[in-house]
């Protein structure tokens, strides 16, 4: 019996050991707690945080003039079409701007052709299957200017 104490003691330790060692302490199971150590979430579709969005490509591209006004919007499935208007006063014009969402962020597509997919030159306004913009906004993400 003593023999059975003296090596039930050294397991028990070493299992102690080995479950602290393997834990996560930054998943806890506690929704509370992960919200506050995750960092991420998820891109908001409202005009607020998508005219944000387009302020700020506006500011980092010298040369297409001030933003004047986001004239509309629409989100599908982590992509969003956004209408900006942008120029100095009467000579503004507004241009169709793509966005997918990257965790909160909502990260300018450069260049629509390479999301769009491979228009049907029968029928341009048939979605295409290589497309990665949702069916629900690939008319006005990719058949507007």
């Amino acid at each position: 019996m003593r023999r059975v104490a003296l090596l039930t003691i050294p397991i028990a330790v070493l299992a102690g050991a080995l479950a602290a060692c393997s834990s996560d302490s930054a998943s806890t199971g506690d929704a509370s707690t992960d919200a506050a150590t995750s960092v991420g979430g998820t891109a908001v579709c409202d005009e607020a945080t998508l005219t944000t969005a387009v302020e700020d490509l506006v500011a980092s591209e010298p040369d297409s003039g001030e933003f004047q006004s986001l004239d509309g919007y629409e989100c599908a499935d982590g992509w969003a079409v956004t209408f900006p208007t942008v120029g100095a006063g009467d000579e503004g014009y507004t241009y169709t701007q793509v966005f997918q969402a990257e965790g909160q962020f909502w990260v300018p597509i450069t260049d629509r052709n390479t999301v769009c997919g491979t228009t049907d030159v029968e029928d341009p306004a048939a979605y295409p299957s290589d497309s990665q913009v949702p069916e629900s906004i690939w008319q006005s993400a990719c058949n507007t200017n």
